[in-house]
């Protein structure tokens, strides 16, 4: 299997780089933004398989940066992480394909995400 490319988006340092540690030593490609804005600009250069970002961001939420990633890139497939446990159901449009609450368990990430 070729190794997955992930873009990890969330704005706790902590969060992002274990995940992005994690997910490396798991045997992905990973790249990590601070916010939406960091992320759309990593799309525009670089392919991703995957987008796995937090849905509580400001000043752009998870919700707003998958639409946007998802215009630049319709291919891209989206999972999304959150420590709140009621975030809300995101529209179909939105093609967010799985929801990981945090803390996140790395194995069940690298499952998902592999397949």
């Amino acid at each position: 299997m070729a190794a997955r490319s992930i873009l990890i988006v969330d704005d706790d340092w902590s969060a992002r780089e274990m995940l992005g540690l994690a997910l490396r030593k798991a045997g992905f490609y990973a790249r990590t933004a601070s916010g939406g804005a960091e992320a759309l600009e990593l799309l525009r250069t670089s392919p991703f398989d995957w987008l796995l970002t937090d849905a509580h961001m400001k000043p752009m939420d998870g919700f707003e940066l998958t639409r946007r990633a998802k215009a630049l890139r319709p291919e891209l497939r989206v999972a999304m992480i959150s420590a709140v446990q009621s975030v809300p159901a995101p529209p179909p449009t939105e093609a967010i394909e799985t929801f990981f609450p945090k803390p996140v368990i790395v194995e069940d990430v690298a499952r998902a995400l592999a397949a």
